[in-house]
């Protein structure tokens, strides 16, 4: 017996060449293929050249944002990157403080705020690209130092390598 469900997805060649400008667009084709077809989700991340995290991502700002009248303009100028952030925290009576809150920061002064923590507008950010063996020694190091092990990468670990660093340049370790 046939079953009634529609044919699998195959993402229109059009919404892959707009993507990074059509993200809400992409977004609305993902929740669809998650909610019709969960079984070709990942392909339809991969023909839009995307990753799993990032489908994922733009199919819950589909969800979050449909249902709550922004336009689509306002939407696409503060970034998926900020609306991924927003999706878990927006409702009815906040939306328009964080919009206003998103379009006027960073992304990461925005997870700040989300996590209710203190920003620091002199904090930079260290961007490491280590192999897997050194990348061994330095979560070895991070997680004697206090970081946490997490499904996301570790937790606390800036707090951690600092903790660490501490040692080092009080000579209570020597390298």
């Amino acid at each position: 017996m046939k079953g009634t469900k529609p044919k699998t997805s195959k993402v229109p060649q059009i919404i892959v060449d707009m993507m990074s400008d059509h993200f809400l667009e992409a977004g609305q084709y993902l929740r669809d293929a998650q909610e019709n077809h969960p079984e070709d989700f990942r392909s339809v991340a991969k023909q839009l050249k995307i990753g799993t995290r990032k489908a994922y991502n733009l199919a819950q700002i589909s969800r979050t944002f449909d249902e709550l009248g922004i336009p689509m303009e306002q939407l696409r100028r503060i970034g998926w990157t900020k609306l991924a952030l927003l999706a878990s925290y927006v409702d009815a009576d906040n939306i328009n403080a964080l919009l206003a809150k998103a379009a006027a920061s960073t992304a990461h002064e925005l997870k700040m705020y989300l996590h209710e923590k203190e920003f620091d507008p002199e904090g930079r950010t260290v961007v490491l690209h280590l192999d897997s063996d050194q990348y061994a020694v330095f979560k070895k190091a991070l997680q004697k130092s206090g970081a946490i092990p997490h499904s996301k990468g570790l937790l606390n670990k800036e707090v951690a390598l600092t903790e660490l660093l501490n040692l080092i340049v009080s000579n209570e370790i020597t390298i």
